[in-house]
């Protein structure tokens, strides 16, 4: 078990490495970044979105993963309403800045912690977050402050389409044997690839403008409170090792990544989502030390 945690912190580590010097590579490199936001999502999100659902076994497996996704569409409903004067879109990428960290996070470090079993629930779970997603995205689109092009809709929603594409495969037949090595390899290569764009978008111009503030810090704990209040009775009720893990690192953990790469992307600025970025850390200490009691 400490093998896999030491080769995704040190694949984080990279990651971050990587991330600070995009961030000294000059002006050419600040300016195609939103390019390099959107192959990522397509190159990770989608396909690891697609190959999840087509490996799904039972559809009994996607029980406790929809009921751990749940958690998106209840901090967006909080979000929305308790946004005040701010546009939809707004609310939208607070939500989330208070997600769990699915892809970059919770799913390295629990089939570290709990093996394939829990990777392959934070897998599903992570592919199923697409469909609130979908929403959140198409908020954030409709009132972003640099118009977004039609032709791009599809990358930014390319997670919903491989959910789409996984299920009409798994109803043609069964995935290879050979697909699992999808989501064993993914675990170190999400984490050097998140924590790069993380740290290069954290350091990118447009959210160091942004800045901070103490009303940025009140919503993000309170949508924060609000997931974790949601999470927490799911990993206490659950008879599941595999699912009270992932349900322990979603409460508590890094940051959502994907925030202050869409902030660069759709030209919000947000103190929440900076709020997040800085004081999310926070929680991950909590979360993983539960985790690790649990196994």
């Amino acid at each position: 078990m400490l093998a896999p945690l030491v080769y995704t912190f040190a694949a984080y580590a990279a990651g971050a490495a990587m991330g600070l010097a995009a961030d000294r590579g000059g002006p050419r490199i600040r300016r195609d970044w939103p390019i390099y936001l959107r192959i990522q999502l397509l190159a990770t999100s989608a396909l690891l979105g697609l190959v999840s659902t087509w490996r799904l076994a039972n559809p009994l497996q996607a029980l406790a993963p929809v009921a751990i996704t749940a958690v998106a569409v209840v901090v967006l409903i909080v979000s929305l309403t308790t946004r005040g004067r701010a546009p939809a879109g707004q609310a939208a990428l607070d939500t989330w800045a208070a997600y769990p960290n699915g892809a970059f996070w919770v799913l390295p470090i629990a089939g570290a912690v709990a093996g394939t079993s829990a990777s392959a629930v934070a897998a599903i779970s992570n592919a199923l977050y697409a469909v609130p997603n979908a929403v959140v995205i198409h908020l954030m689109r409709r009132d972003a402050p640099h118009p977004q092009r039609r032709s791009t809709n599809w990358v930014d929603q390319s997670a919903l389409l491989a959910l789409v594409v996984g299920g009409l495969l798994h109803l043609v037949g069964p995935a290879p044997a050979a697909s699992r090595w999808v989501l064993i390899v993914s675990a170190p290569v999400l984490a050097f690839v998140g924590a790069a764009l993380f740290t290069g978008s954290v350091l990118h111009p447009h959210n160091l403008e942004a800045g901070h503030s103490p009303q940025g810090i009140r919503r993000w704990m309170l949508l924060s409170t609000v997931r974790a209040g949601f999470l927490l009775p799911l990993a206490i009720a659950t008879r599941s090792t595999s699912v009270a893990v992932v349900s322990v690192l979603s409460a508590f953990g890094a940051p959502a990544f994907n925030p202050v790469q869409l902030a660069v992307l759709y030209g919000y600025r947000s103190a929440v989502v900076n709020a997040a970025a800085r004081w999310g850390w926070t929680l991950l200490p909590f979360g993983l030390a539960m985790a690790l009691a649990l196994r």
